[in-house]
């Protein structure tokens, strides 16, 4: 009897858990060449809802646990979305018109609305500032004025600044529902990475998964930080051979992984001093491994060539998808990590000068 008894309260909690809600979206465009709209998951990529769009019309009737980080896309994969949304139980009108799309709908989507439209405004204001700087330029036989030069830059920063104040307060004030996840995937970028590691660890919906790529981007700067113990990874060299990073690092000596491309100009503009380091310190025990970012093998290795690089390289030629790159939170390019004799992380992003002081600190 007990048994039954659990069984059912069982049952019954489970078919609680995973209840359904019921959705309704109403989408409008003026674009006359949109056939088939898409309502798709942002969290997991998943097609929701199909609709057919008549006379600039569609709609999306259905049942999914929500509430829930959508978009509306007009490719199942979601690589072009007109606009993302929260969907919920109350009915979402979204009318996209040229330059804009308008979401009517919960307080929550009206709300996301509202600071969507703030930070497009500072967007708005960068953009004509990049205008003016090239009108100017162009009058200037290509050369911008050190006068205007200075203080478009100054625009320039209060706009960014501006911006992401306005998405930091956003974020404060929304703890406890979905729009910091929606802020954070696509504004992420805007604010300090210190910032959005701090946010997340006490964020109501920190494990969703439209946060998939952040958190695992601040995963990737723990293991970068000073002090961590490298992480391994294998990749091939030009021959097609397989290295581990643990056949450099961790054996006693000092290492700086060099993430480089061949197509990447402050790349090859650093490579002198790259190379002028491993000259002047490899007979001291100093080595370098280079992580290419390049997708081609021929010009990895034709860059190799001509930049005259003897140190060991690696690459799985998948350019930005670049495994170790990921591994290791790199998201731009020329960038350094400097791993000590007992492979531990000593110094990151040296270049330059500074990586020929923090040598010869070493070596001294």
């Amino acid at each position: 009897m007990k048994k039954q008894i659990l069984s059912l309260f069982l049952a019954t909690y489970c078919g609680m858990a995973f209840a359904q809600t019921n959705y309704k979206v109403t989408f409008t465009t003026d674009q006359t060449d949109i056939t088939n709209v898409y309502l798709c998951s942002k969290e997991d990529g998943t097609v929701l809802d199909s609709a057919t769009c008549q006379d600039g019309k569609a709609s999306f009737d259905g049942k999914t646990n929500l509430p829930k980080i959508a978009a509306i896309s007009i490719d199942q994969q979601a690589k072009k979305p007109v606009t993302l949304l929260i969907l919920d139980d109350t009915p979402a009108t979204i009318v996209q018109t040229s330059g804009s799309t308008d979401i009517n709908g919960s307080p929550l989507n009206r709300k996301y609305s509202e600071i969507k439209e703030k930070a497009r405004t500072y967007d708005n204001q960068m953009k004509k500032l990049q205008i003016e700087a090239r009108d100017i330029a162009q009058s200037h036989n290509g050369n911008l004025p050190n006068a205007d030069a200075d203080r478009l830059q100054q625009a320039f920063d209060e706009a960014v600044q501006g911006q992401a104040e306005s998405i930091r307060q956003a974020l404060e004030e929304n703890k406890d529902n979905l729009i910091p996840a929606l802020l954070i995937s696509v504004y992420g970028d805007r604010l300090e990475d210190q910032y959005v590691g701090n946010y997340l660890e006490t964020y109501a919906y920190k494990d969703n998964g439209c946060l998939n790529e952040v958190n695992q981007y601040m995963a990737a700067l723990k293991r970068k930080a000073i002090g961590s113990m490298f992480t391994d990874f294998t990749m091939d060299d030009m021959e097609g051979t397989p290295h581990k990073l643990s056949d450099y690092v961790g054996k006693g000596n000092y290492v700086l992984v060099d993430f480089w491309a061949s197509w990447c100009g402050p790349c090859r503009a650093e490579m002198p001093n790259v190379k002028k380091a491993y000259e002047q310190f490899h007979p001291k025990g100093f080595e370098i491994v280079g992580i290419s970012f390049d997708a081609q093998k021929g010009a990895w290795e034709k860059g190799t060539k001509d930049l005259g690089i003897t140190w060991p390289q690696m690459s799985d030629l998948k350019a930005w998808n670049c495994e170790a790159g990921k591994l290791y939170g790199i998201r731009g390019i020329p960038a350094t990590i400097l791993f000590g004799p007992d492979g531990k992380i000593v110094a990151t992003n040296l270049r330059g000068e500074e990586l020929q002081k923090k040598l010869e600190e070493i070596y001294q």
